[in-house]
């Protein structure tokens, strides 16, 4: 009696286009995240009840304020502007820097360091326990900073700087309004506060 021989077939599967297509995805992502960025100081944003459509990453010459853990700092994102601001506030308090010294600022991120004690800090930078132990700026040393990058910015970028603020959601409204204040003494009536938004359920 004959009896069909049933043949198996075997379907290839290319798992080309499945790498490609991983690896447009991991080179998206690659060029398009953003790093994790690592304060001083610890701070939980507040949430907020609408979208903050003010982005940080959007402007060159940007001055962002930390406050948290009892503490005032402040970010400048320009190289240039940094070491412009220190020359300006070194001459003004005729504390002189040497070229080294400017340049090595200019690779600090955040200014949580009295003037008294910069030149240590500068020395010392990039010390990671320098850096989280910064003691933090007095309001009228935030003012300075503000003052001078903001005419840095001016003359080499022929241009204004947006100003950021970044609290934690425990600090005392005071505090922020002391803030505030001192902006405002500098004629500053515009600035955006940096919130985390709570999506409504």
């Amino acid at each position: 009696m004959y009896r069909p021989e049933f043949r198996r077939k075997h379907f290839d599967v290319d798992m080309f286009p499945m790498f490609n297509l991983l690896l447009i995805v991991l080179s998206f992502l690659m060029l398009n995240g953003r790093p994790a960025i690592r304060y001083p100081i610890l701070i939980n944003l507040p949430a907020g009840s609408s979208f903050n459509t003010a982005d940080p990453d959007s402007y060159f010459t940007l001055t962002t304020i930390l406050i948290g853990q009892k503490k005032l700092m402040l970010k400048l994102d320009a190289p240039d502007i940094r070491e412009a601001a220190l020359k300006q506030i070194g001459d003004k308090y005729n504390v002189g820097f040497t070229p080294d010294e400017i340049n090595k600022f200019g690779k600090t991120d955040v200014i949580g360091t009295p003037l008294a004690q910069i030149k240590k800090y500068i020395s010392g930078y990039y010390n990671a326990t320098d850096y989280y132990n910064q003691p933090g700026l007095r309001l009228d040393e935030l003012a300075e900073w503000i003052k001078e990058s903001r005419k840095a910015t001016f003359e080499k970028h022929n241009s204004s700087t947006r100003i950021f603020i970044m609290a934690d959601g425990e600090t005392p409204y005071p505090v922020i309004k002391d803030v505030i204040d001192m902006l405002a003494q500098q004629k500053i009536t515009k600035f955006s506060i940096i919130y985390s938004y709570l999506r409504q359920i």
